[in-house]
């Protein structure tokens, strides 16, 4: 297909849909250049403005009121990050490496070599087979099914997948499941508002008076 996996949309939305909207699904990949910035630094750039386009459609809170910082965005620490070398950020089996070397003498060892937990990664499958029940429920009658969107059968094949601890995306299957969530909301709001709407008036009934 020509795309990294990670980009390429999801295994269950719908054929038609993925071709009307492939280049928003793939993220608007771009071509490196070979003149100008460092082809890691486009990279980078690149990266930002996926992160950018995912952060704005993240909905404000209404109660309570708060404001979300995002520390590790800010310009001057990423300004600092990309004029870094590459090898000094990325080493095989050290984590956050430059971060821990710099925090040397600050932070106790303990901590900074601290081992993060084995089944941390699997927290979201775990929750996948806890409330299987209410997402078996979401799979059937799906609004995002009927717009063309959503193929439920292979959402459904996925989210078995990742009860049986196999690997599946995880985060794109519950954005999808939080999408049609706010489908059945907002849709069952507009069936309501239509149901308690008083209904017009025929030209028969307004003019029976008169005649």
């Amino acid at each position: 297909m020509g795309v990294p996996i990670n980009m390429r949309p999801a295994a269950w939305l719908q054929p038609d849909f993925v071709k009307r909207h492939w280049a928003v699904l793939t993220g608007y990949p771009s071509r490196t250049q070979f003149f100008g910035p460092l082809p890691s630094f486009q990279e980078n750039v690149a990266t930002l403005d996926v992160l950018r386009r995912q952060l704005a459609r993240t909905a404000l809170p209404f109660e309570p009121s708060f404001e979300k910082r995002y520390p590790f965005l800010d310009r001057d620490l990423l300004e600092f990050i990309y004029a870094i070398p590459r090898e000094q950020l990325v080493r095989p089996t050290q984590r956050r490496s430059l971060m821990r070397r710099a925090l040397v003498g600050i932070v106790p060892e303990e901590i900074l070599n601290k081992k993060g937990k084995a089944f941390a990664s699997r927290g979201p499958l775990i929750g996948i087979s806890t409330d299987w029940a209410n997402l078996l429920e979401r799979t059937q009658n799906m609004i995002s099914s009927s717009l063309g969107i959503v193929d439920s059968a292979r959402l459904l094949a996925a989210l078995q997948k990742g009860r049986r601890g196999e690997e599946v995306p995880v985060v794109t299957l519950m954005r999808t499941i939080y999408v049609e969530g706010w489908l059945r909301k907002h849709t069952l709001g507009i069936i309501h508002l239509e149901r308690t709407r008083k209904p017009e008036l025929t030209l028969e009934a307004s003019t029976r008076g008169l005649l």
